[in-house]
C-alpha cells in the first residue's frame, strides 16, 4: 500500500494542532499518524494521499474508522471528516479539497497543503451541510 511519507504525515499533524480529529469512542488523543478522508480502497491511488485529504488522528481513531457504521460515517461527513467517493479518484480529490473539515473547537477549515489550512467561508460551510443534508 502507498502510504504519504512520514515528513508528509508529520506536517499534517503539526497543521492540525498534534489532537486527533476524529475524536471517536476509544480515542487516545494524541495524533500519530494520519487519516483519509476519502478512502483510497485497497491500495488505490497516490492521488488521494494528497495533504488536503489527510487530517491528524490517533492509531485507534483511524483503525476504528475504517470499520465503522453507517451513523459514524454520517456524523464524520457532517464534519468534512469522510468523503464519499465520486467517480473517480480526480473527482474525489476534488471533492475532498473542496470539503471543509470542523476541528475540535468547532472551528471550520479549509485544508490546503500538508502545513497550511485556512477559515471556510460560510459559503463554503453551508454548501457542504446542504451537500450532506443537514441544512
Amino acid at each position: 500500500m502507498n502510504h504519504p511519507p512520514r515528513v508528509v504525515k508529520d506536517a499534517v499533524i503539526q497543521r492540525d494542532g498534534g489532537f486527533c480529529i476524529l475524536a471517536l469512542n476509544r480515542c487516545q488523543g494524541e495524533a500519530t499518524t494520519t487519516d483519509h478522508r476519502a478512502n483510497r480502497q485497497a491500495g488505490g491511488s497516490r492521488l488521494l494521499n494528497h495533504p488536503g485529504v489527510l487530517v491528524a488522528a490517533c492509531q485507534r481513531c483511524n483503525g476504528d474508522k475504517a470499520d465503522a457504521h453507517a451513523i459514524v460515517l454520517f456524523e464524520l461527513e457532517q464534519r468534512g471528516l469522510y468523503v464519499r467517493p465520486a467517480a473517480t479518484h480526480a473527482k474525489t480529490l476534488e471533492r475532498a479539497l473542496s470539503t471543509p473539515v470542523q476541528d475540535l473547537a468547532g472551528d471550520w477549515w479549509m485544508l490546503l497543503s500538508s502545513r497550511e489550512r485556512r477559515p471556510a467561508t460560510d459559503a463554503e460551510i453551508a454548501r457542504h451541510l446542504e451537500w450532506v443534508g443537514v441544512r
